[in-house]
């Protein structure tokens, strides 16, 4: 057995020394921020399916653009009404899963 510590989140981690590689779920375990346990994705289909489970984003062609501002002087001149992720993305175009660091141990 073997003790190393995830390069992402911090925490020790037990392997066995036959092991190549591992996949660590960071921030499962103690006391890790929100924003190391998370990462945002970028949404590419109305459909979406992947291991953190599935769901339904809004319409691709309207995604990115939810506020009351789009396409007037205020929007041209800088002024952001969205949402944004503890990450600094928007909610409308990204959405947010579980992080799973993959670590190569020889």
């Amino acid at each position: 057995m073997g003790i190393k510590i995830c390069p992402r989140c911090q925490q020790r981690f037990i392997y066995d020394e036959t092991c190549e590689d591992i996949i660590h779920p960071c921030g499962e375990k103690g006391e890790v921020s929100e924003v190391l346990k998370n990462e945002d994705v970028v949404v590419m289909e109305t459909n979406w399916n992947d291991f953190t489970g599935s769901g339904t984003a809004t319409s691709i062609n309207t995604q990115g653009i939810p506020n009351d501002i789009w396409g007037t002087r205020g929007w041209l001149e800088g002024g952001k009404v969205s949402a944004k992720t503890s990450r600094g993305n928007d909610e409308d175009t990204h959405r947010t899963r579980k992080h799973e660091e993959f670590i190569i141990l020889k």
